[in-house]
């Protein structure tokens, strides 16, 4: 068949080219506009109405005869010649199975077409026509309808013989049927379509199939070609090195998803990785829902279509780079663990770590995914939102990280070249409290492009092509029908596609077997009374399926836009009731689709007024239903979404919906489970709702009737606001906590949390008083050595320590005292584990003076970070390199820097994070890099600690690269941050690093007076608060004693 059809669009094709040659732009060969037919023929001047028809019965005569091998009309019989009508610059026609054909010389362009042995097979029974002798009669003749049965016969492609028979459809010069083309530009028009798209033009439908089926729309984008090809250039910027992302909003059918889709296709057919998930208003509690299923689904897509080979390949590159925090990830992308395979269960034991930010050590490893299967694939990665209004914050500062942060771990390099971010949203469904507004502000700050593309409703002339193309006629055919549509949808894509398919349901659109083409009744179209919304429109749909889909599809509706088949499976035998068969008919009505095994609404809009169908009592009602029906099947160790969906349920439903007292404890437990497990899935915004929740299900008296599940649901919400920053919500709870706990243990959580308030608030001795109060509490009093000198208590703890090998310090019996760990916790502030003690001496007697004693025990808490837990690598590897920098060549301690600042991530410590950036790019200078690649560093490092808010690294940052662009020439002074003068103004730490700086470079440039002028300052600022050992302190005490000098020296000799 495909033969046959490529056989009729090259003889069209050359017909094209041999009747008008191909139109070019500007005279230029290779800009090929498009095939114009005829062009003697389509100026209609000095032609009347009469005179085109005859044109184009002549032609439709021509068409007739090369299409069909050389085959004549039966009607063109020589005793039916009569008069016919003259027309300008034609000779008549005379037609007969003896007598040559005259076309004049209007036609012998097809000389070549008719002597052409390849354009037909002889196995068909075809002759091929011969070029007629010009028959020397001006007597004119009678033209009549001619019918084009034989042309099917031969099996020409049914579109060709209509087109053929519209041309001749005539009689005396009058056009004889509703189809009959008007003007030479029809005909022209429809040979450009059959060129240009053969599959929807010139190709037959199978009309029985179709009258089984019904209408069939195509994945096809209509009318957005302005649209799509913004989001192409966008798209090719961003991974060309320019950062950029795409939001497109639009009403409710507007087809923003689909544009969307569309692209994804163009995404992946030029090598990139696409990534796709979609918000849902009924999901929210679940953790990283969207961002989840995204990377669910492309684990479940390369596991299928990449072989165990390549799967395994990217499973041990993602294991090499991210270590055990692997598991973090495998724990909300269940894909992802089968990828793993055997190596989860050595994983497993990692989840008993404590992180310091574990929300924002997830939000590290995804970007650490990204840039994993970018470079296992050497290719762009785009990640793609649906339905962005119901985002929530956890899964958009993933985003902003994603999109904002650059890969630092190594070079400093920016990923914005290998990540692409777009999404769709609802017309004014994002505002200024809306979370992805903040990826916005940073856009703007960072200077990122972002495009908001607004989607309107088709024109009519869109709209017409949109039927044209799905029913596969030709839009001069369809324009009346379109126009009707168009007029009762007002050109909402969603709302044509729905009342098109009630149309073929109800038979006022139907395919006709005998013409082969779809037909409708106008006049029976316009007469229905249609909804103007296309809301009211799908309730009605619903409402006129029978009461078993109506049901099935209220209860889908309950759990969001799609659910998976498997749940529906365990929701069957919650609910003892047959969902699948009925929803299987809802998908036969074109309400639901089911694809991989899911159940999917067709569009949001069903769902929703699926749902908004019941009232807001029963939708409580069977939210509670269903919740309470599942929370059974919760209690074993399978499948968290189960836990996490019963959860959902129960909180939309709300205490209101409860009936029975004792159901209160059982909702308040789930929740509870609930936001441990998505505490453990390192989303504390969703697991602060689940507690909240909770709280929210307790009734009067429940800390004397339920004080454990009290305590623990108050306790955890704390530490839940405490790592979200929500400080307002953290004292509240808090408040209640030491109010009605039973005992001093039962309070240490939220006291400890306050006192980490009051240390990030610049309240430290406040918080370190109020730390030993406790501690003293808990029978631990630090009293100090005797002599009381810090100096002596140093040598003391060294004396003890030099009892014990460094393999006893390791092998030291781990600590399990829960009361001596949570000393641990208020000992050290942050840090609950002996690395960080033991970095901290190293560095401390390092700085006394003892260099390879602090390196010695440097060394030994970086041993103890394997042995015990890594889970404060990022910290000793801060402190630890500023002492390991004074033994080791500065260019190879640059990698300590790479390997800190990729374990601080990893925990979620981003101020650590910040602090070893800056602290390498400040080393960086001095070990030599060169000056436009530190230049670039500098940018990065920059651009980090901006997006984090990190204001204080900010602008020490930005004076350390003004020193840098001195040097490379560029006189340019930093763009503070909002708060850098109140900063620069209170904080000597900062004022010490200006005037370093701004004493260092005006002596590199031999500034005598400037230098002397920063030099006073400088010693000014001077002070010895740090009991750490940094190594930007011996550049500072060297270049200050090397500068005084100097300047000493230049003053003696400006006196002599």
């Amino acid at each position: 068949m495909e033969v046959k059809y490529c056989r009729y669009q090259a003889l069209i094709g050359r017909m094209a080219t041999k009747i008008g040659g191909v139109l070019t732009e500007n005279g230029d060969p290779e800009n090929l506009i498009k095939a114009e037919f005829l062009p003697s023929l389509l100026n209609s001047e000095g032609l009347n109405e009469i005179n085109t028809v005859q044109c184009i019965y002549s032609l439709g005569i021509v068409f007739y005869e090369i299409f069909s091998g050389g085959g004549r009309p039966v009607e063109l019989l020589k005793e039916d010649r009569t008069t016919a009508v003259e027309f300008v610059g034609f000779d008549p026609l005379p037609f007969d199975e003896d007598t040559p054909i005259d076309f004049g010389n209007k036609f012998d362009i097809f000389d070549d077409l008719f002597n052409d042995d390849n354009l037909f097979c002889e196995d068909e029974g075809q002759h091929l026509p011969k070029k007629r002798q010009t028959h020397q009669n001006n007597s004119h003749h009678t033209r009549s309808s001619i019918s084009v049965e034989q042309l099917k016969a031969k099996w020409i492609p049914g579109p060709l013989c209509d087109l053929i028979a519209n041309m001749l459809d005539s009689t005396n010069g009058t056009l004889a049927g509703e189809d009959s083309y008007k003007s030479m530009m029809g005909v022209r028009d429809d040979l450009q379509l059959m060129l240009e798209k053969p599959a929807i033009f010139l190709y037959d439908q199978d009309m029985g199939r179709l009258s089984l089926s019904g209408l069939q729309f195509r994945d096809t984008v209509f009318g957005r070609d302005s649209e799509l090809s913004t989001i192409k250039e966008a798209y090719r910027r961003s991974i060309s090195g320019d950062g950029e992302l795409v939001i497109i909003s639009g009403a409710s059918g507007s087809g923003k998803t689909m544009l969307a889709t569309e692209f994804g296709k163009y995404v992946a057919a030029g090598g990139g990785i696409v990534l796709s998930g979609k918000f849902d208003q009924l999901k929210q509690g679940k953790p990283f829902s969207a961002l989840a299923s995204a990377f669910d689904l492309y684990c479940g897509n390369l596991m299928r279509d990449s072989g165990p080979l390549r799967t395994a390949e990217v499973a041990l590159k993602l294991i090499s780079s991210l270590g055990k925090e692997v598991y973090h990830l495998a724990r909300i992308i269940p894909n992802l663990a089968i990828m793993l395979g055997p190596s989860m269960s050595e994983l497993i034991s990692h989840d008993q770590e404590v992180c310091a930010n574990p929300q924002k050590r997830l939000q590290y490893l995804l970007c650490q995914f990204v840039d994993v299967i970018s470079s296992a694939f050497d290719a762009p990665v785009t990640l793609f939102l649906d339905d962005l209004q119901w985002a929530v914050i956890a899964s958009i500062d993933a985003v902003n990280q994603l999109l904002f942060t650059p890969d630092l771990s190594s070079s400093l390099s920016k990923r914005s070249n290998r990540f692409f971010f777009f999404g769709c949203c609802c017309e004014g469904g994002i505002n200024e409290q809306h979370p992805l507004w903040s990826v916005f502000c940073h856009a703007n700050l960072l200077h990122v492009k972002y495009s908001n593309l607004q989607l309107r409703c088709f024109e009519e002339d869109t709209l017409n092509v949109m039927v044209s193309e799905t029913l596969r006629l030709s839009p001069r055919l369809t324009w009346a029908f379109s126009s009707i549509v168009y007029r009762k949808t007002k050109g909402n894509p969603l709302f044509v596609s729905r009342l098109m398919l009630s149309l073929s349901k109800n038979g006022l659109l139907r395919p006709n077997l005998k013409r082969r083409r779809w037909e409708w009744d106008e006049k029976k179209i316009q007469s229905q009374k249609l909804p103007d919304d296309v809301a009211m429109f799908i309730t009605n749909s619903i409402e006129a399926q029978t009461e078993d889909v109506k049901s099935s599809i209220s209860v889908l509706s309950c759990f969001g836009a799609s659910v998976d088949n498997a749940f529906i499976k365990t929701l069957e035998k919650a609910l003892d009731r047959n969902l699948c068969d009925s929803l299987d008919k809802a998908v036969a009505d074109g309400l639901l689709d089911k694809v991989d095994d899911k159940y999917h609404f067709s569009h949001d809009r069903i769902q929703e007024a699926a749902y908004s169908m019941m009232d807001q009592l029963n939708r409580c009602n069977f939210h509670f239903k269903y919740g309470m029906a599942l929370a059974p099947l919760a209690d074993g160790k399978g499948d968290d979404g189960i836990l996490l969906t019963a959860a959902n349920q129960l909180n939309l439903a709300g205490p209101e919906a409860v009936q029975d007292k004792s159901q209160f404890v059982i909702v308040a437990n789930l929740n509870l489970r609930a936001g441990k497990k998505a505490m453990e899935m390192s989303d504390f915004v969703a697991a602060y709702s689940y507690f909240d929740n909770g709280m929210t299900f307790l009734r009067k008296k429940h800390w004397e009737e339920h004080y454990a599940l009290s305590l623990e649901l108050f306790d955890l919400a704390a530490r839940c606001a405490h790592t979200n920053g929500d400080v307002i919500s953290l004292n509240l709870l808090s408040q209640q906590v030491l109010t009605k706990s039973q005992s001093f243990e039962d309070r240490l959580n939220v006291m400890y949390y306050a006192m980490c308030v009051l240390a990030s608030s610049s309240k430290l001795p406040e918080s370190i008083e109020r730390g030993l109060k406790i501690l003293s509490r808990l029978g631990i009093d630090l009293h100090g050595c005797e002599s009381g000198s810090v100096e002596a208590c140093v040598q003391e703890t060294k004396d003890l320590l030099s009892c014990y090998s460094d393999d006893e310090i390791l092998n030291t019996e781990r600590m399990t005292d829960p009361t001596k760990i949570m000393a641990m916790k208020f000992l050290d502030g942050m840090s609950p584990v002996s690395p960080i003690g033991f970095v901290h001496f190293g560095s401390y007697i390092a700085k006394l003076g003892d260099i390879s004693g602090g390196y010695k025990y440097v060394k030994l808490a970086r041993s103890l970070l394997d042995k015990v837990s890594r889970e404060n690598a990022g910290e000793v590897s801060c402190f630890g390199t500023q002492v390991i920098a004074y033994v080791e060549p500065l260019q190879a301690v640059l990698e300590y820097h790479d390997e800190g600042y990729a374990a601080a991530m990893a925990s979620g410590d981003v101020v650590r994070a910040g602090l070893i950036t800056q602290m390498k790019c400040s080393q960086s200078l001095f070990a030599g890099i060169n000056l436009q690649a530190l230049r670039e560093k500098y940018a990065a490092a920059i651009k980090f600690m901006e997006e984090r808010k990190l204001r204080i690294l900010t602008l020490q940052t930005q004076y350390q690269q003004q020193s840098v662009l001195k040097l490379i020439g560029i006189d340019q002074e930093p763009k503070c941050v909002s708060e850098g003068h109140a900063i620069f103004a209170t904080n000597k730490s900062v004022m010490r690093i200006y005037y370093y700086l701004k004493m260092y470079t005006s002596f590199i440039f031999r500034s005598y007076d400037r230098t002397k002028e920063n030099a006073e300052k400088y010693l000014t600022c001077i002070g010895n608060s740090w009991a750490n050992l940094f190594l930007a302190h011996a550049f500072q005490a060297f270049h200050a004693g090397l500068i005084s000098f100097w300047l000493a020296r230049k003053s003696r000799e400006e006196q002599g």
